[in-house]
């Protein structure tokens, strides 16, 4: 297949270059000169322009990996917006079906309640008929892109119908890794959570470690004796399917017993303050012992 990777930052060159390695044929469109320059001095069959440069598409799918930058609480979404109104001027001429897949990380809805409207607008083609769309998220660590496109250890296909992440799934079949589908509001989901979920376990950690500095206990054997205990550690299933927040003779009773140490130590557990909270607040929803524990969240300061 043909690709057109619109941004190469870390997550498009890595793409691009890793389709390469595939037999694919790539080109590269990126706003920066300095950039495109880069591109086309490393060689190894690479195609690089300027947005203005490439003003007809030569593609079978276009992939659109630019920054989505956060300013202050707010996704900003300009340079993808304008990515989508290069693509869709392109597509209004282009006379054959094509796939437009979105990796940059956006809001759930953000793909069927921006992009398509946006594309539909500029291109006058309709989706599902003129254009497919899928929303695949990436997992590349920046220091070692290269490497984790090459070898991943999961591929997520987010897909407006079957004809469009079908395509897709055939393009990541020689890369020897597992591949699942679901709805674009899912991918999109699917990469918050990921993303979230690493930031709490470090900032858990983190705040686990203040407090073992605190007393100059030795946090890596700590640590590293909880990795080999911890099933919500060595178990990746542990804590995903629904069965309610966490309950039993040993979590709840030791969450508040750890949380009150703390604050006899002047130690500022805020994570697992907010943890605890939260746990009560997911009882209180379920109607599990509702008046004690609503009584006892308001006494929890979060």
């Amino acid at each position: 297949m043909k690709i057109a990777i619109v941004g190469a930052g870390f997550v498009g060159e890595a793409s691009g270059r890793g389709f390469l390695k595939h037999n694919h044929g790539v080109v590269f469109v990126d706003k920066s000169k300095e950039k495109v320059t880069s591109l086309k001095r490393a060689g190894g069959g690479v195609t690089a322009y300027l947005p203005e440069q490439y003003s007809k598409i030569t593609t079978d799918i276009t992939m659109i990996s630019v920054p989505t930058p956060t300013n202050g609480k707010k996704a900003q979404l300009n340079c993808l917006k304008d990515a989508l109104v290069d693509f869709g001027l392109r597509l209004k001429d282009h006379k054959k079906y094509h796939i437009l897949v979105i990796r940059s990380t956006v809001p759930p809805g953000t793909t069927r309640d921006v992009v398509i409207p946006l594309v539909e607008k500029t291109s006058g083609k309709k989706v599902g008929q003129d254009f497919g769309v899928v929303m695949q998220p990436e997992f590349l660590r920046e220091a070692t892109a290269s490497e984790d496109f090459e070898r991943p250890w999961f591929v997520l296909i987010g897909e407006y119908d079957h004809r469009s992440g079908n395509t897709i799934d055939k393009l990541y079949r020689s890369f020897d890794a597992p591949i699942e589908h679901c709805s674009l509001e899912e991918a999109e989901m699917q990469k918050y959570v990921h993303n979230v979920y690493n930031a709490v376990k470090i900032a858990f950690f983190n705040e686990m470690r203040l407090a073992i500095n605190h007393f100059g206990w030795d946090t890596e054997k700590i640590f590293l004796a909880v990795a080999k205990s911890c099933e919500g550690i060595w178990n990746p299933i542990y804590g995903l399917r629904d069965r309610g927040p966490f309950d039993g003779s040993c979590l709840p009773k030791d969450a508040r017993a750890l949380l009150e140490w703390g604050e006899n130590h002047d130690l500022n557990f805020g994570i697992l303050r907010s943890v605890i909270a939260e746990n009560i607040k997911h009882e209180s929803l379920l109607g599990r012992n509702k008046e004690v524990r609503v009584n006892y969240l308001t006494n929890i300061k979060v």
